[in-house]
């Protein structure tokens, strides 16, 4: 599926929001879990770890989703033509041993 280059700068940028976001709300979790004792605070550690590391992702993604905007030089990887005169790119072609030879 692709997509435009307005869609995935969108996408970006909705990802980079949703990951500062979580990645605030870790904080925030982080900080309200310190008054806590006992298994609650451990818990908040928990949710509060969860929360970040899904930030981490959002923002991984937005990252990969940016780079992808990035212009590449296109690649003919698929030529249909005759080889060129010396055999191909790697020069002229080497024969092969009869099948059934060791």
């Amino acid at each position: 599926m692709l997509l435009s280059r307005g869609r995935l700068l969108l996408r970006a940028v909705l990802l980079s929001v949703g990951g500062g976001f979580m990645l605030w709300r870790a904080l925030e979790a982080r900080a309200a879990g310190a008054g806590l004792g006992g298994p609650s605070r451990v818990l908040g550690e928990r949710l509060a770890l969860v929360q970040a590391l899904v930030g981490l992702l959002a923002l991984l993604t937005a990252l990969a989703t940016l780079l992808s905007l990035r212009e590449r030089r296109r690649r003919h990887t698929l030529r249909l033509g005759a080889p060129a005169e010396g055999g191909g790119p790697d020069g002229p072609p080497t024969p092969r041993p009869p099948s059934g030879t060791p």
